[in-house]
């Protein structure tokens, strides 16, 4: 990863002093759930919803070569409790300078799940509460924040809300273990060489479509960060049910670095034009032998 841009960007948006006005150009929050009041001790979902411009892109966990993940921080009322932020599955951009990033474009749902507990009061309301931040690049990169209420009471039958919103959403997780397994058989290989001044290995990720999943109309790989390694020169070839995946792992200037897994998602369009994707986890040996 070009670590050194990454940096480059922290220290400008450090230093910037943007109007609030500016901070959320080209990007609008709002924060919905999926019910429109509380049931005690039983979760619902919680999101911030992000709608970004045309021609312009916000960033994954992991943002690639350049960029700044995309970050959303739930406040809710005492007794409740917040899980894991959940992000569906990215897109790859292929930038200008042979730059790879990885986010989202038009729209993107970033939620969790929220637990109540199990003795709120028949006339409970609160506020519920949510702080977004993010980079939103085309031409040009502006660091953004905002900040979203939702205020929700309790009732032992509340309707849904925003369905299939959460659903669409939802349904861009990706999956893992037995989820995925139903999907496609994942295989993996590959060694990492010292060859000379430079730690380094060849990977390959053999990707057998189940019969019953409908060959996809594209396929990306998206891997998460590593801190030794970065992930280079990806190529994926798609023939019939049968995906091959290449990258090389370089390791990070002055380490050697420790056996590691790297962890990745792999992106996939349906014919229908659905975007899904499946999690695989791959392991990084140590060094094997001496380069020549």
């Amino acid at each position: 990863m070009l670590r050194t841009l990454i940096l480059t960007i922290v220290a400008l948006i450090t230093l910037s002093t943007l109007p609030a006005q500016a901070q959320t150009s080209h990007v609008q929050a709002q924060l919905i759930a999926n019910v429109s009041a509380i049931t005690p001790g039983q979760p619902f979902l919680l999101g911030m919803l992000l709608t970004v411009d045309p021609g312009w892109h916000v960033y994954w966990q992991n943002p690639g070569d350049a960029g700044l993940p995309t970050q959303v921080s739930f406040t809710v009322p005492k007794g409740f409790s917040v899980g894991a932020l959940q992000y569906p599955t990215p897109h790859r951009f292929d930038l200008p300078g042979d730059i790879v990033c990885f986010g989202y474009e038009n729209s993107v749902l970033l939620f969790a799940t929220v637990t109540p507990p199990p003795n709120l009061s028949a006339d409970f309301s609160s506020s519920f509460g949510a702080t977004s931040s993010w980079l939103v690049c085309s031409e040009q990169c502006i660091p953004g924040k905002g900040a979203a209420e939702l205020q929700l009471g309790v009732s032992p039958s509340p309707a849904p809300a925003n369905t299939p919103l959460f659903e669409s959403w939802q349904n861009q997780l990706p999956l893992e273990g037995a989820a995925a397994d139903a999907i496609a058989e994942v295989t993996t290989s590959g060694q990492v060489k010292n060859a000379g001044q430079q730690i380094s290995g060849d990977f390959t990720v053999q990707v057998s479509w189940k019969s019953e999943t409908p060959i996809p109309s594209s396929v990306e790989f998206i891997p998460d960060q590593l801190d030794s390694y970065n992930i280079q020169d990806t190529r994926v070839q798609t023939d019939g049910h049968q995906s091959r995946i290449t990258f090389r792992a370089d390791a990070l200037a002055g380490t050697k670095p420790a056996p590691a897994t790297l962890q990745a998602v792999i992106g996939f369009q349906t014919p229908a034009g659905q975007h899904r994707g499946i999690i695989v986890k791959m392991p990084i040996p140590g060094v094997a032998s001496q380069g020549h």
